[in-house]
């Protein structure tokens, strides 16, 4: 009996020890799982970076001779490049270059237009804008503005409508250029 007794104060010591030193350890407890926060473009998609694509589209003159008469409208195809950063978590500004060639039935004609871009991703695969520049169409200098959307269909490939109003310098727009393209981001 004086063994088992021995035995339980032993016990019981141990544990009294024990409490002891974990109380003096804090990290010793387990702490309650917290799911941690995922980070603001988790899904692998972004604007943020280079970006280069391929547009198909119409361009569509009104008054001016960009496109050679009878033609008054045109398939647009063409390529832009670009970069975007971010301002804040959700304002993004970049620069734009596209060129395109506007097949007409009777002629082709030549674009490239240098823009600058402001837009508002409220998600990681969401994204609206607004561009503005200058450029050249066939042999006329002109400005371009307008807005479009881009959304992710994939990891770095977004789809995205465009439409520009495009005048020369000194008169009101009179031609548009509406166009969708797939972009490639290289993030």
């Amino acid at each position: 009996m004086k063994i088992v007794r021995k035995l339980m104060i032993g016990v019981a010591a141990s544990c009294v020890l024990a409490t002891g030193a974990l109380a003096a350890d804090p990290n010793s407890y387990a702490a309650p799982y917290v799911a941690p926060t995922a980070p603001a473009y988790a899904s692998g998609y972004g604007f943020e970076g280079f970006y280069a694509g391929v547009v198909l589209g119409g361009f569509f003159d009104g008054t001016s001779s960009y496109l050679t008469a009878p033609d008054t409208s045109a398939i647009d195809v063409g390529l832009v490049v670009g970069v975007n950063f971010y301002i804040t978590d959700s304002i993004l500004a970049g620069v734009e270059v596209q060129g395109g060639a506007e097949i007409g039935a009777t002629a082709t004609t030549y674009d490239a237009l240098a823009l600058v871009k402001v837009g508002f991703a409220p998600s990681d695969d969401y994204m609206v804008y607004g561009v503005g520049g200058a450029g050249v169409v066939g042999a006329s200098s002109v400005y371009a503005f307008g807005a479009g959307v881009e959304m992710a269909v994939m990891d770095s490939i977004g789809v995205r409508g465009e439409l520009l109003g495009i005048g020369n310098w000194g008169a009101a727009p009179d031609t548009m250029k509406a166009t969708i393209g797939l972009i490639w981001h290289m993030q």
